[in-house]
């Protein structure tokens, strides 16, 4: 299961969340209610995430703090999902693959789209520090 899901998760959001020097660009996105979304379904995480990126995109931030937001919000996603049944956390992948469409940096959103995959196929070991490695290089 996702036994380090925890650890991990908050590594994947912290490299996620300073891989852009733009990052520092003030957004009212609450993170508490994507948490709280993604730790009861797959389908409450999918509207939190949506109404994020969608107030991301009225913030009218930079390319760069745009894709870092995006991956903040990733990393509080993952993370809260962790406690999801495992059929919740296949279609969990929805979220990420909302993630994936939404980003405009092409290294990330394969990220997204390849951790989308894994839980799409109901992997039970993802390994989120590679993830999150890679998505801090880009």
């Amino acid at each position: 299961m996702y036994n380090r899901t925890s650890f991990v998760g908050t590594v994947f959001a912290a490299a996620v969340a300073f891989s852009a020097p733009a990052s520092a660009q003030a957004v009212a996105v609450n993170p508490n209610a994507i948490r709280l979304a993604c730790s009861t379904s797959a389908a409450a995480c999918q509207a939190a995430v949506r109404a994020a990126i969608a107030a991301l995109r009225a913030a009218g931030l930079t390319t760069a703090a745009f894709n870092a937001q995006l991956g903040v919000i990733a990393g509080i996603a993952v993370r809260a999902s962790a406690g999801l049944s495992a059929a919740e956390r296949v279609a969990f992948a929805s979220v990420l693959q909302d993630l994936a469409a939404a980003s405009t940096n092409a290294a990330q959103a394969q990220t997204f789209a390849s951790l989308a995959s894994q839980f799409a196929s109901g992997a039970t070991n993802i390994d989120l520090v590679a993830v999150a490695a890679a998505l801090s290089a880009s």
